[in-house]
């Protein structure tokens, strides 16, 4: 095995401090080894370390033009630096010199994709397909390709057929996740993003998706209290409603089944391990946690509701929602100042 096989395999294992020492001890007695300096280039790439790495990928540019791979990495790396009409310009390249090879198209699809040219990373990702029918990421690859251009329907079917060829693709279960969330399939996206946890523990990813569909759960929730609290006021002002009537004890009863059967319709088919999951984003979000419980609030008020009969208690409710509703506008333009700032 040579000195850049070495490193290729111990980058693979995902030892890439290893992989780094091997290749700078090997590059240290030959310098000009093209295979070594992309073998470096590409542990850079994996650690982040992309200015270092752009530098190794430029030198195995040098040392062998016609090599696909350092044109590849070169371009990976360009992209993430942000310079990517350079970072086109090597992708065209690599697959100028390996037309067949899928990398080097996969790494073109990237680097387009970044580039903001999602029609083209599209036509290449369908072209990666065509190369390597049988790869999970080729699929992959087209299915987060089209979610991006908003192709919700082909990336479905591309996320899929990745999780037929390789059922324990965490990504591609993440990510679908993620696009039955965009497409209010709530309770599929919560199991779907369970699931990818369960794949990939180390999935950081996956605590915020789950949370953002929490929210997405509370607020269907809270359109469904809002309604029914309507109901019930206008129920109740045809009696007296600072005094029990039967009218506000049906109603209220009525809610609480109705709340019921929409909370069993949303949860009967997460499995089990969803409960730590859904308690653990509770747990990294305050807004999120206060919100939950105090819809659990509104639903005891109306279980006060159908003892007493006491249709007034139903304002209680109507005051709680407006609170939470400013709540979770308040949270929204903070966290998006937030973003903005970070983003700069």
């Amino acid at each position: 095995m040579s000195a850049a096989e070495r490193v290729e395999h111990l980058r693979q294992l995902g030892r890439l401090d290893d992989a780094e020492r091997q290749a700078r001890a090997a590059l240290a007695a030959e310098p000009g080894d093209a295979r070594l300096l992309a073998a470096l280039a590409a542990v850079l790439l994996g650690t982040d370390r992309t200015a270092e790495g752009l530098a190794a990928a430029d030198a195995a540019v040098a040392a062998a033009p016609q090599d696909e791979r350092a044109h590849r990495l070169r371009a990976l790396l360009l992209s993430r630096l942000g310079r990517h009409q350079e970072a086109v310009e090597a992708g065209y390249v690599s697959v100028a010199l390996a037309p067949e090879e899928p990398f080097a198209a996969t790494g073109y699809a990237r680097v387009l994709q970044r580039a903001g040219r999602l029609n083209d990373a599209v036509r290449v990702a369908h072209h990666v397909v065509t190369l390597a029918p049988n790869s999970a990421d080729a699929h992959f690859l087209l299915a987060d390709v089209t979610s991006d251009a908003g192709d919700r329907r082909t990336a479905r079917e591309a996320y899929a057929e990745t999780l037929r060829l390789d059922p324990q693709h965490a990504a591609a279960r993440h990510d679908l996740a993620v696009l039955d969330a965009r497409s209010h399939r709530l309770s599929r996206a919560l199991k779907g993003l369970v699931d990818a946890g369960t794949m990939d523990p180390s999935m950081t990813q996956v605590l915020q998706t789950v949370t953002v569909v929490l929210w997405q759960l509370s607020w269907r929730l809270r359109v469904w209290l809002a309604i029914a609290t309507l109901v019930a006021i206008v129920v109740s002002g045809t009696e007296a409603p600072d005094r029990p009537t039967a009218a506000a004890r049906v109603a209220a009863v009525a809610i609480l089944l109705a709340s019921a059967a929409l909370t069993w319709w949303t949860t009967r088919g997460l499995p089990a391990r969803t409960r730590p999951v859904v308690l653990a984003a509770l747990r990294t979000d305050g807004p999120l946690r206060f919100t939950y419980l105090a819809t659990v609030a509104c639903i005891v008020v109306y279980a006060v509701i159908a003892v007493t009969g006491l249709g007034v208690l139903a304002a209680v409710v109507w005051l709680v929602l407006g609170m939470l509703g400013w709540l979770t506008l308040g949270v929204r333009v903070f966290r998006s100042a937030r973003q903005r700032r970070e983003g700069r």
